[in-house]
């Protein structure tokens, strides 16, 4: 084989646009967040604690509607970073992680749950890069 007809190919890297990649960032952390949720039913004492539930007990629905509000935002931002204006997109994508990281913090600080802290760090982490890229949104000449 002559050296002639060889040719060096190299793999593409396709640019991704930032809406889908702050997107994809969000479906991640939404797993990880299931993920634990869904792992910590296993851990001794939720479960019945769970089952103890009742619906008289005083604020019971207020604690639901809050951790189903803090279940939503994330969930409907994978979509609207994909179809806001960038100027509001970006401005949410960098202030909700931030609210989230600070709430991460707080509620885990005590955790002793080695999965739950790795999750936690992992969510941390996506958050922040989340930031990252909303900090760094490219521009453009006007």
């Amino acid at each position: 084989m002559s050296s002639t007809n060889q040719i060096n190919r190299v793999l593409e890297d396709v640019p991704i646009n930032v809406k889908l990649v702050i997107s994809s960032l969000w479906v991640a952390v939404m797993f990880c967040y299931v993920y634990g949720d869904y792992i910590q039913v296993y851990v001794p004492g939720i479960l019945a604690d769970a089952m103890a539930v009742s619906a008289e007990k005083e604020g019971i629905q207020i604690e639901f509607f809050a951790v189903a509000l803090l279940m939503s935002i994330p969930s409907v931002m994978i979509f609207l970073t994909l179809v806001l204006k960038p100027a509001i997109n970006r401005w949410l994508n960098i202030i909700l992680p931030l609210l989230y990281i600070i709430l991460l913090v707080a509620v885990n600080i005590e955790s002793t749950w080695v999965y739950y802290l790795y999750l936690t760090a992992i969510e941390i982490l996506l958050s922040m890069t989340t930031i990252w890229y909303a900090w760094n949104w490219p521009k453009t000449a006007q």
